[in-house]
C-alpha cells in the first residue's frame, strides 16, 4: 500500500479531516500534520482541531503503525483497505470504551457474520447491548442456535444483553415508559432511542438494520448518547461525536443549538435512505436564486399546501438544546424534491421544494441534488448539506488559499 492510499482511507475514515494536496493558508479552519511512513500529509480540519484528546491517541496509533500499514501486500487494494480500516476501527473502539483490543476484533467478526447471512431472504436484524459486567453462556454464531438467534432481537424495542466476549447473557424488552426525549445532542439516530433509553454507562449498544448498517454508540456523562463507529456499505467510519458536532457549527457558522441539532436530524435523514437536500441561507437575497419563489413560505407567490400549512412549518425549531421542535415535520419535509431552506440562528423552515438555480460555473456534474448543492455553495449566502439517498451525509465549504488566490471546495463527505 502506498503512503498516499493510507493518507486517503484516513481522511475517508474520519470526517473532520479534509486530505489536501499541498499545505495552504486560508482564514478557516486548521492545518493537522501528520507522518506517515516518513512522509508528510497535511488535512484542513475546523478551528479547534488537533491532536490531543482521545482522537490524538489515534492519530498517534495511526502515525505508529503507518509503516507497517504500508508494508500491506495482498494483492488486492480492497483487501489492505478492509484490514486496515479494521485495524484504526479496532483500536477507535478500545480508546472509547471499556472492551479491549481482543475483545473488538471477535466482537467485529461476529458482527460481519451477520451481516452477510440472511434468514428466509432477509437480512438479519439485531439490536444488542454489551455489558462488560455480565457473563453469558450462548455464542451469537453458535451453528445449533443460529437459525433461532437470527430471527430475534430485531425489532425495534426487544434487544439481547451480551457479555465483552460476545456471548448472550439476557434477552430484553423495552417498555413504553421507559423511553424518554433526549435531554443532550446526540449523534445517535432516533430510531435507537428505545435503546439509548436504558442502556448505562459503561455499555455499549451495537444495531445491524435492514439495510446492513451497522453503529456502534455508547454513552458518555452526562447523559450524551454517541456513535463511536459505523460500517455502511463496507466503508467504516469513526466519530468523535463532539470534534463532527463542532465542524457543522464552524463549516456554517451558525448558532452552537442548530449546528448541534442539524448534526442531530441529518443521521434521521441519513438512515431513512430517502436523501434530502438542506440548505442554510446568511441573508434575503437567497431568494433570486430559487427558481420557485411559490416554494418560500410566506412569500406572496406562495399558494396551495404551502400556503395553508405555513404556520404550522414555521413552529419548526433547531434552536433548543437536544429538543428539535416538529422534528418529524422536519423529516416529513426534507423527503419532498428540493431543497429545505433554513434561517442559520433559529433553525426555523423559510421554505422547502425549494428549487436551486443552477450556477454557471457548475457543469458536467450528475445528480440533481448535486448540482443543486454545488450551484448553492457557490452563491455566497447559501450553505447546503447534501444527504444521498444511499445516506452518505456531505458538508459543504469554499476557503480561499491565500498564497495562492485559490478557491477551493472543502467537502466533509462522512456515513
Amino acid at each position: 500500500m502506498r503512503e498516499i492510499e493510507l493518507a486517503k482511507i484516513i481522511g475517508q475514515m474520519v470526517p473532520q479531516l479534509y486530505l489536501l494536496d499541498h499545505p495552504i493558508r486560508s482564514k478557516w479552519g486548521k492545518l493537522l500534520e501528520l507522518i506517515i511512513n516518513d512522509q508528510k500529509f497535511y488535512y484542513i480540519t475546523y478551528n479547534t482541531g488537533g491532536k490531543g484528546g482521545d482522537i490524538g491517541k489515534l492519530y498517534t496509533f495511526i502515525e505508529d503503525n503507518s509503516s507497517r500499514f504500508c508494508e500491506l501486500n495482498l494483492n488486492s487494494g480492497e483487501l489492505e483497505r478492509k484490514c486496515v480500516e479494521r485495524e484504526i476501527a479496532t483500536k477507535w473502539l478500545e480508546i472509547k470504551t471499556s472492551i479491549g483490543h481482543r475483545e473488538w476484533e471477535k466482537i467485529l467478526d461476529h458482527i460481519d457474520k451477520m451481516q452477510n447471512r440472511t434468514y428466509e431472504n432477509l437480512s438479519i436484524v439485531k439490536n444488542i447491548i454489551i455489558d462488560p459486567e455480565v457473563t453469558g453462556q450462548v455464542d451469537f454464531s453458535e451453528a445449533n442456535e443460529m437459525k433461532l438467534i437470527d430471527i430475534m432481537g430485531g425489532s425495534n424495542y426487544v434487544y439481547f444483553i451480551a457479555d465483552k466476549e460476545f456471548k448472550i447473557a439476557d434477552y430484553k424488552e423495552v417498555s413504553w415508559n421507559e423511553i424518554t426525549d433526549n435531554s443532550n445532542y446526540t449523534s445517535v439516530p432516533n430510531f435507537l432511542r428505545p435503546f439509548t433509553s436504558v442502556m448505562k454507562e459503561g455499555q455499549v449498544g451495537i444495531a445491524l438494520s435492514r439495510t446492513g448498517d451497522v453503529i456502534v454508540y455508547n454513552e458518555e456523562s452526562p447523559k450524551h448518547d454517541q456513535m463511536i463507529i459505523s460500517i455502511r456499505k463496507g466503508d467504516t467510519t469513526v466519530y468523535q461525536s463532539d470534534m463532527v458536532k463542532n465542524l457543522y457549527r464552524d463549516v456554517f457558522g451558525t448558532t452552537y443549538d442548530v449546528a448541534c441539532n442539524l448534526f442531530d436530524i441529518c443521521w434521521d435523514i441519513s438512515y431513512r435512505r430517502h436523501g434530502a437536500l438542506i440548505v442554510l441561507v446568511l441573508d434575503d437575497d437567497y431568494e433570486k436564486h430559487i427558481v420557485n419563489r411559490e416554494s418560500i413560505l410566506g412569500h406572496s407567490e406562495a399558494m396551495g399546501i404551502r400556503k395553508h400549512l405555513a404556520a404550522a412549518i414555521e413552529r419548526i425549531s433547531l434552536l433548543n438544546r437536544g429538543q428539535i421542535a416538529g422534528r418529524n415535520t422536519f423529516l416529513e419535509l426534507s423527503a419532498v424534491d428540493g431543497a429545505v431552506i433554513l434561517e442559520p440562528h433559529t433553525g426555523q423552515v423559510k421554505a422547502f421544494g425549494s428549487i436551486i438555480e443552477t450556477a454557471a460555473s457548475v457543469h458536467g456534474i450528475s445528480g440533481a441534488r448535486t448540482t443543486a448543492a454545488e450551484s448553492a455553495v457557490s452563491y455566497e449566502n447559501m450553505q447546503p448539506i447534501k444527504i444521498s439517498s444511499d445516506g452518505d451525509i456531505t458538508l459543504y465549504r469554499n476557503i480561499t488559499d491565500l498564497d495562492t488566490g485559490e478557491e477551493i471546495t472543502l467537502k466533509y463527505k462522512f456515513y
